[in-house]
């Protein structure tokens, strides 16, 4: 049985073998998996005996495997943005303030997006810390930007119109795939909340 967590500037696994009496905690002051997953491992080999492995060397090419994969579909978001915006033809359909406004999703709730000094920032209401600055991608598609950089965790938001220009919906993931899986954007359904109220029974 085992499981991790993890904050910023920490990580750590937990693993319990009740069949060995075996149980173990490892507490790191950083934030790499591989650190602590080569320490339990090592440790599991030694109490059950199995040969030795090098775990620190197989999770650092485990982690040059990983991103190597992250830097090049980062490459590919960016040379897709760039070929969108060729020309010109990727500006979005809307001026800003069509698209500010209180959405909702189902599931969270509320997320407001307010125009500030020409731009749109966009504020989770039941998450404080997650307030972030939303800049042009291309076409209908924004990148926001969390004004908190530890959560390294940017998304894109790309809205939906319907055929009278209004916005039927937006939708949200994460620009990068190194983005923690906790940030489960991809799930979220934002509606526009007055829309959804009005029609609501």
């Amino acid at each position: 049985v085992t499981h991790t967590g993890g904050l910023p500037g920490y990580a750590s696994r937990v693993m319990l073998i009740p069949e060995r009496g075996l149980g173990m905690a490892v507490l790191t002051n950083q934030e790499s998996g591989e650190a602590f997953n080569a320490v339990v491992w090592r440790i599991v080999d030694h109490f059950l005996g199995a040969p030795e492995v090098d775990w620190t060397e197989a999770f650092l090419k485990s982690r040059d495997r990983e991103q190597r994969k992250i830097s090049e579909a980062e490459a590919k978001t960016a040379a897709a943005r760039g070929a969108s915006m060729a020309g010109g033809s990727g500006s979005p359909s809307l001026p800003l303030p069509g698209y500010a406004g209180i959405y909702t999703d189902a599931w969270y709730g509320d997320i407001s997006l307010t125009e500030e000094n020409g731009r749109l920032v966009m504020r989770f209401t039941h998450t404080p810390s997650m307030i972030g600055d939303l800049e042009h991608w291309a076409h209908d598609t924004f990148a926001v930007r969390w004004r908190d950089r530890n959560l390294r965790a940017d998304a894109f938001v790309t809205f939906a119109l319907n055929p009278d220009g209004s916005i039927d919906q937006a939708k949200m993931r994460a620009i990068s795939p190194a983005v923690d899986f906790s940030y489960d954007f991809h799930d979220l359904l934002l509606k526009p909340a007055a829309a959804v109220r009005k029609s609501a029974p």
